[in-house]
């Protein structure tokens, strides 16, 4: 019997663990809907992505209008302007093979389809928007998995996206918010499903530091520099949210003197995206022995590892989005200090809304009375949690198959 083929198109590095989390989790769940099942991941980062995805026996394949990393943006634009040309004309190249053999296009979960803080046309949402439009072209089933999408400022931006988005089969948001736009922009194929990231299963790794702990209580920590998200935030922005939480952290350990904290750089590569300088901020700020960065470089390798690290703690307080999802996924009651909305939506699809803070506005009193809450009061609705990743396993599975069909 003819094995079935599945591009999964618009996927990133690797090398942020989120990212990954969120396309690991989606090649588990084609497997559990076809155990035969031959999948092909597109991406800019093919090469480097390679030996991590062979080892899932996955393909890593070039994006056909790949963003490399020494181009400059004119000629990012002026080859994406090129693909777009040659493609409306002619789509029998050899270059389009993945495609042309794919039974099914997934674009997969994320939250990249949105205007640039430099303008309308950002090169990001014209490549994102360009592998879907491709795959449509070419007549393929197409469903968007779990996305958020905006800010969508940029009238011409918004046009960009409805033109596009209101072609696929399916297109899955992940919160309210980005449901609403879509109905707004006149969408009639969308479906809300919470992030795919809840779905990722746990794989076991050892952490000595973390076994070998005997306190009462652990607290998981990820902390990032979310400058890049608010417009005309500065470093004293990020020093205020760090002092915060090292004030929360500081008050804990005097009500409970059995208390440890981990923090986890879940993002250590990429400019202006590593989360390695404020996690140490942080630390020092603490300045207790009952803290430590644990450096998820030397021990985790795969994401499912993130779930099982995340599930030995107490409770987690995250400001990484996928961080949340897959500490939450392993079972563990979990606080999120939002930078952006789609974190807020989420956490409200799954029941646990009144658990998110906004990062900047957040004061240290109100997350300290939400963990001693969780902690003593232990009414973290978990369950209600639980619940709904069961839902949304059965529902995406249920959504291939309606495409299919």
């Amino acid at each position: 019997m003819k094995k079935k083929k599945y591009l999964l198109v618009n996927a990133y590095s690797i090398n942020n663990r989120g990212d990954a989390g969120i396309v690991v989790s989606m090649i588990h769940l084609i497997r559990k809907y076809d155990k035969n099942a031959e999948i092909y991941v597109m991406s800019s980062h093919w090469k480097e992505n390679e030996a991590f995805y062979k080892e899932y026996d996955v393909h890593s394949v070039p994006a056909i209008w790949a963003l490399n990393k020494n181009e400059s943006s004119l000629e990012r634009y002026f080859n994406g302007l090129k693909k777009y040309m040659r493609f409306s004309i002619n789509s029998n190249a050899e270059v389009l093979r993945y495609y042309e053999q794919a039974d099914i296009v997934f674009s997969v979960g994320g939250g990249y389809i949105y205007s640039s803080r430099k303008g309308p046309l950002g090169v990001g949402l014209l490549n994102s928007l360009f592998h879907v439009w491709l795959a449509k072209k070419m007549d393929k089933k197409v469903i968007s998995f779990p996305q958020s999408v905006g800010p969508l400022p940029s009238k011409i931006d918004k046009l960009l996206v409805k033109t596009v988005l209101k072609n696929v089969d399916t297109f899955i948001s992940r919160e309210r918010i980005t449901t609403e736009l879509l109905g707004n922009l006149g969408l009639e194929n969308v479906k809300e499903i919470p992030d795919i990231g809840f779905i990722l299963p746990s794989r076991e790794v050892e952490c000595a530091e973390i076994e070998e702990d005997r306190s009462t209580y652990k607290v998981g920590l990820t902390l990032l520099d979310w400058r890049f998200a608010r417009k005309n935030s500065d470093f004293n922005d990020i020093e205020s949210y760090v002092n915060k939480v090292a004030d929360c952290c500081k008050e804990l350990i005097g009500k409970y003197k059995n208390v440890s904290f981990y923090i986890f750089p879940q993002v250590t590569v990429g400019e202006g995206d590593t989360d390695v300088e404020v996690s140490k901020l942080l630390l020092n700020k603490i300045g207790s022995n009952k803290c430590s960065i644990i450096d998820l470089d030397k021990i985790v390798d795969v994401p499912e590892q993130l779930v099982n690290l995340y599930g030995k703690m107490d409770v987690f307080i995250g400001s990484r989005m996928h961080s949340t999802i897959f500490a939450l996924a392993s079972g563990t009651p979990t606080l999120a200090l939002a930078y952006q909305y789609k974190t807020k939506g989420t956490f409200e699809l799954m029941g646990a809304g009144d658990y998110v803070f906004d990062v900047q506005d957040f004061s240290s009193q109100e997350v300290y009375n939400a963990i001693i809450n969780i902690l003593e009061g232990e009414n973290y609705p978990i369950d209600k949690v639980h619940q709904e990743i069961s839902n949304i396993q059965s529902e995406l599975i249920q959504e291939i198959g309606r495409n299919e069909a």
